[in-house]
């Protein structure tokens, strides 16, 4: 699929989240209120597929907002985590690293809710993506109630241990809750591209 394809209704943004919704309700309402942002810029929504859990939500969010929604999902995940709605469109990959690779090159921005192991996985495959210099794509985890507190300590030991250097904290941006993400992301997807 081309990615101009998707790109019909402006930039295209690939939210990272859980499957599952967590202990806090507060995570079910930023999902929504990140659906929902996307949707009201105008923008389509790269995600991974399932109807399930946050990912469920966020893509219910965009869609009754009037946003296309692109679906990748690897095949051994389709009979676990049922689509989104008809409307969705859905690429099959073979396996995850396909499903990833995709994510990065249809999108023009990353959103990181909260998840679990793969949530993680795939804010480490774009962030170190960034600080190779293979993509310039903003970056921005929103700190839900807190939850994110661990991985930036963990990034901040990893420089203060001696491996990374203090540039990795610019690779992404730290947001408290949806609307200061959806803030972040506009104004990062308007900026002038970086010389």
């Amino acid at each position: 699929m081309d990615k101009a394809e998707i790109k019909k209704t402006g930039a295209a943004v690939c939210v990272f989240c859980g499957s599952s919704f967590g202990t806090d309700p507060a995570f079910r309402e930023a999902a929504r209120a990140i659906g929902a942002g996307i949707a009201k810029m105008g923008y389509s929504l790269v995600f991974g597929g399932g109807g399930l859990g946050l990912m469920g939500d966020v893509a219910k969010a965009a869609l009754d907002g009037g946003s296309q929604i692109q679906g990748i999902m690897p095949a051994f995940l389709q009979a676990l985590e049922p689509e989104v709605s008809p409307q969705e469109k859905l690429i099959v990959t073979p396996h995850m690293q396909e499903r990833k690779t995709l994510m990065l090159q249809m999108s023009d921005a990353f959103i990181v809710l909260p998840g679990g192991l793969g949530t993680f996985d795939e804010f480490f495959e774009v962030a170190t993506e960034a600080q190779l210099g293979v993509h310039a794509k903003p970056i921005i985890v929103v700190n839900v109630q807190g939850y994110f507190d661990p991985l930036d300590a963990l990034l901040h030991a990893t420089i203060a241990a001696g491996f990374a250097k203090e540039a990795i904290l610019k690779l992404y941006y730290l947001a408290d809750g949806a609307e200061a993400a959806l803030e972040i992301l506009e104004g990062a997807l308007n900026a002038p591209p970086r010389s």
